[in-house]
């Protein structure tokens, strides 16, 4: 080398903006020259210009190639051009030298676009990968550090460039054979999954067909079944080892399978929850075994998930994980200004020096600056290739509008393109393309592309959100199985319009997810009851998922229908079930008190008794000592009237206290004291006189007759208007389907809980619980109007009177103005209601 080309490299070196400081040239070396004797050789302390020339020295004076096999006079040119150090005529310095020392005699011809957008760099991208030398180095040098590192995980924050880094660094050069201390890595398999690529039809994800899948990128290995493989794994984690066994016997002898597990993080989403540790255990186990490895990419704000699992967090203890930090400006200037400088493009551009400088300014002052860069590249290539030139002047137009609106400009442009009903269809898109994690910070999910197809708006969105100048969204897969996904995260954080909807629905979307795992959990564990949430808890989780608009698309899932199912619904259908005993019965009324009993017909809507009227058919009965008497057609109530029903009676200002419904009866100063104060319970403790005042104040609510029931035509009803039946059910007695003494209970029930007592026109409670007030008086059937001395009928039997006592035709008289704690009522209605 002559004088003046080391001079020229002299000056190169003392022209760096960090030659000045001691520490910072030592670094440079000792990372430049890792395995090489260059590092220890080269004293960094003294003057500058001493040092500069003494570098210039050992780089010359060194045949050792460096470890990517280059010289170091080479290696030191492409570390200062990787690193972005030397810009404007200094770049052409470092160009010329290159081609002196070096024999580049022209640019590596590249026939795609230099800049792909928010979407990472994959391996075959290697030319275009610029500003990670040093990480990709590092981390290389991991792998075989001492006897190599079976797993690394690679941590950083959202847009950090993990993957790019991995795949288009690491990857790229494992590939190309560029690791003389790793000889023959040109021959290893590698392959890359993500968990959760491959989604079942309930929405869970099977990491272990991802991984098995993953293998179909090797053409030796067109002999393997990915499912048959994944059930192998997943039956018996030992089967890794025969699996890897026969992979290996395909491949070169000494060849090793690298696994790129790439978005570690998505197995701790709830698509994954199931298998995650299963999964992990696998793999974990398989470290063990020869000539397998594992690179992972993980966001740093899952590491807390990652140590809540004991044999990851032991590896990363064991110095399985490296922090990559997000880029530099120097580094980020090399990927503003790389592709375009030293590749031949089919459309040629030159980058303005000062469009570089203003780039990397406001993205390293930006959180995700990485990824907005990107992104803001792709369209600054695509606006200015036909000019040749990526100036200042354009970026900063009211058109392009600079770093921020890069994101916005194109969400809003495909937004506008997807017509009218798009904006509506936006919240049924991204509910199933993002999660939200317990830290409140939203990641992207992958979902089949199907379950938008009935859903047209949806489709025009996603269309206009995937072409090729807005490219937000990316789909993997062809057909039926194509998977949708966010092209990156900072979609995410930088689109005001999905911003504001994401945090309206903040909490609506980790409640999802929530639901999601722990229905899987209750499927897995055989649907315990036990374990379904409760009225206090599920009630506000159902309005908010609702208010949301994720209620609806949660319950397309039966498995999460039946999860999200009202307390109450699982409580009444437990009534249906012959095997539920009568105490139990008894502990569901109460509870459905408690939480408001959805029933029709046992409540109150708007201060009025709702009652559940049912139809009962003419026809004819015997009642004992009087005859034969006619019955005409007539609607009675489906239960007694219930203690919520009453007390809307006894709380209303023209209620109980109003003199207008006692005309010929008599009112006690108090109402009578009712024994068992639930909302769906039979009202007791109540007189005739109190009966018949309540109808004669729920007749002018509603507009309509509604009285007692005359005796002949309760039991005409509790014969379920037939002339052989003796109880509502038949001719003879059933066990278990009443609330009478035989039961046990010693007291009332909720009206309803033994549906199979019901008569044919669904009318509950004729048998047993509370006896009920006829209209008509005992002695005299014919005789219905007020009468303070003559006694009532009663009918039905109670909870404290036997069986025979329930039949539909027995009869008992007490005096109307008596309340036991036994005996309530229900109402008839004669006359249509307004």
């Amino acid at each position: 080398m002559d004088k003046p080309t080391r001079n020229r490299l002299k000056d190169l070196l003392l022209g760096l903006p960090f030659w000045d400081q001691e520490r910072s040239r030592r670094a440079f070396v000792d990372d430049l020259f890792f395995d090489h004797p260059i590092k220890d050789a080269f004293k960094a302390e003294g003057d500058p210009a001493l040092v500069a020339g003494e570098l210039v020295r050992l780089c010359a004076g060194y045949d050792q190639p460096t470890e990517d096999g280059s010289t170091p006079l080479c290696a030191l040119l492409a570390e200062i051009r990787e690193r972005g150090l030397a810009g404007g005529s200094r770049a052409e310095t470092v160009a010329d030298l290159s081609r002196t020392l070096c024999g580049e005699t022209r640019k590596p011809g590249w026939p795609h676009d230099p800049y792909p957008g928010l979407l990472a760099l994959d391996h075959w991208q290697a030319p275009i990968f610029f500003g990670r030398a040093v990480e990709t180095r590092e981390l290389l040098r991991w792998l075989k550090a001492e006897q190599g590192q079976r797993l690394l995980l690679v941590t950083g924050v959202s847009g950090s460039g993990k993957s790019s880094v991995v795949r288009a660094g690491v990857w790229a050069a494992l590939s190309a054979g560029k690791v003389p201390e790793l000889p023959g890595t040109a021959d290893w398999l590698i392959t890359a999954m993500f968990p959760a690529e491959l989604r079942q039809d309930d929405g869970s994800a099977d990491p272990f067909l991802a991984l098995t899948n993953s293998l179909r990128q090797h053409p030796q290995l067109g002999w393997l079944y990915p499912g048959e493989e994944a059930k192998r794994l997943k039956a018996d984690p030992a089967a890794f080892a025969d699996l890897l066994g026969r992979i290996l016997a395909a491949l070169p002898a000494g060849a090793e399978w690298l696994l790129v597990l790439d978005q570690l993080e998505e197995l701790f989403t709830p698509a994954c929850a199931a298998l995650r540790e299963p999964f992990l255990d696998c793999l974990l186990a398989a470290l063990d075994l020869p000539r397998f490895r594992i690179i992972a990419t993980v966001r740093s704000d899952f590491l807390g998930q990652c140590v809540s699992h004991p044999g990851l967090v032991a590896e990363m203890n064991n110095g399985a994980q490296y922090g990559l930090p997000a880029p530099g400006p120097l580094a980020m200037a090399r990927m503003v200004a790389g592709p375009v400088e030293a590749l031949d493009l089919a459309n040629r551009v030159e980058v303005d020096p000062n469009l570089v400088q203003r780039m990397v300014d406001d993205a390293v002052s930006e959180p995700g600056g990485l990824a907005l860069l990107a992104f803001a590249l792709k369209d600054l290539y695509d606006q200015c290739r036909d000019a040749g030139r990526m100036d200042l002047a354009a970026y900063e137009s009211p058109a392009f509008g600079g770093l921020k609106g890069v994101i916005q400009r194109r969400a809003d442009r495909a937004l506008a393109r997807a017509g009218d009903d798009a904006r509506d269809a936006l919240p049924r898109v991204f509910t199933r393309l993002l999660t939200v994690q317990p830290d409140g910070i939203a990641t992207r999910r992958r979902e089949y592309r199907r379950v938008w197809t009935d859903d047209a708006p949806a489709e025009r969105l996603i269309d206009a959100l995937m072409q090729q100048d807005t490219r937000l969204l990316v789909a993997a897969g062809q057909g039926k199985d194509a998977t949708l996904e966010v092209a990156h995260e900072a979609l995410l954080r930088e689109w005001p319009t999905l911003v504001t909807w994401i945090e309206d629905c903040r909490e609506a979307l980790r409640l999802r997810d929530r639901v999601v795992e722990e229905t899987r959990t209750w499927v897995a564990q055989a649907r315990p009851s036990i374990h379904l949430w409760k009225h206090e808890l599920l009630a506000p989780a159902r309005r908010l998922l609702a208010e949301a608009g994720l209620l609806d698309d949660l319950v397309q899932d039966a498995d999460t229908a039946d999860f999200l199912r009202p307390e109450a619904d699982w409580l009444l259908a437990e009534l249906l079930c012959s095997t539920t005993g009568d105490a139990r019965r008894e502990t569901i009324g109460m509870r459905l008190s408690e939480i408001s009993d959805p029933r029709r017909g046992v409540g109150v809507i708007d201060g009025v008794p709702d009652i559940l009227w049912c139809e009962i058919p003419a026809g004819k009965v015997e009642i004992q000592g009087h005859g034969r008497f006619e019955v005409a057609p007539f609607r009675i109530a489906a239960y007694p009237v219930t203690y919520a029903q009453y007390l809307a009676f006894l709380e209303a200002e023209d209620g109980y206290g109003s003199p207008r419904w006692w005309d010929g009866l008599q009112r006690e100063d108090e109402p009578g004291r009712q024994l068992r104060p639930y909302a769906s319970y039979p009202v007791d403790n109540v007189s005739w006189f109190d009966a018949t005042a309540f109808c004669r104040w729920l007749s002018a609510r509603l507009g309509a007759e509604v009285r007692l029931p005359g005796e002949w035509e309760w039991q005409w009803a509790s014969q379920s208007a037939r002339g052989g039946f003796v109880y509502p059910w038949g001719a003879d007695w059933a066990d278990g389907v009443a609330n009478t003494f035989e039961a046990g209970i010693g007291r009332a029930t909720a009206v309803g809980m033994y549906p199979q007592g019901r008569s044919a026109q669904r009318v509950y409670d004729l048998a047993g619980n509370v006896s009920e007030w006829c209209r008509n008086q005992y002695d005299d059937p014919t005789k219905v109007e007020p009468d303070k001395e003559a006694s009532r009928v009663l009918r039905g039997g109670s909870w404290s009177l036997s069986r025979d006592l329930a039949r539909a035709d027995y009869r008992r008289g007490f005096l109307p103005y008596l309340r036991v704690d036994r005996y309530g009522f229900r109402v008839l209605c004669g006359s249509p209601i307004r």
